[in-house]
């Protein structure tokens, strides 16, 4: 059930989703490659800089995704009230 799932923390969508389109395949890998190569180029402090560059930019698209997936539950709630309360829907007694 959806409810205790959610009570119980088996829905944690930012960990469960993960796009398995190629595109996003051939980033991850270009993103890896190109870290492994700075890797290669650069300092242990200005690597260490960039890699907590690249967690602070992760954390900032966390942030966003998840204020994107509340308006988009809110917008869907919102959408079932609306359409329960419509006068085309059927309503029994």
């Amino acid at each position: 059930m959806i409810l205790e799932a959610l009570f119980n923390g088996g829905i944690y969508a930012s960990e469960n989703i993960v796009p398995k389109s190629d595109r996003f395949r051939q980033t991850a890998a270009h993103i890896s490659e190109t870290m492994t190569y700075f890797e290669g180029k650069l300092s242990k402090e200005d690597y260490a800089l960039l890699e907590k560059l690249c967690d602070s930019h992760a954390d900032e698209s966390n942030m966003t995704n998840e204020c994107q997936f509340k308006y988009g539950f809110t917008m869907g709630v919102l959408l079932m009230c609306e359409i329960f309360h419509s006068p085309f829907f059927p309503h029994t007694e």
